[in-house]
């Protein structure tokens, strides 16, 4: 997710989004991960968030990684089914959060 999204989220907003995105990826909820003031924490959030998306772009780039993340329920299409290659070259978790809305 683009830094300048995530930016127009309030803290409440980014916990929810964090703890939503951190149990559909990881399966389970990150209570106990933070401390209270990390919680808190507008850039930590936005860190963990990002980390989420570029843990999942890194499976993204390997047939292995992109099985994994379908087996846990992601829609995730193969580099073949892209209509346009180039877009695929420079598809991000971060462009279909922003298309999704989230």
């Amino acid at each position: 997710m683009s830094q300048d999204h995530l930016a127009d989220l309030s803290v409440e907003e980014l916990q929810s989004y964090l703890s939503d995105f951190h149990k559909d990826f990881y399966g389970f909820r990150p209570r106990g991960v933070y401390t209270p003031a990390e919680w808190q924490d507008r850039a930590v959030l936005t860190r963990a968030i990002n980390q989420i998306h570029d843990a999942m772009d890194r499976m993204k780039a390997t047939p292995e990684g992109r099985a994994e993340l379908r087996s846990a329920g992601w829609v995730i299409d193969e580099p073949e089914d892209i209509i346009d290659p180039e877009e695929y070259a420079n598809w991000s978790a971060d462009a279909d959060a922003i298309y999704y809305g989230a």
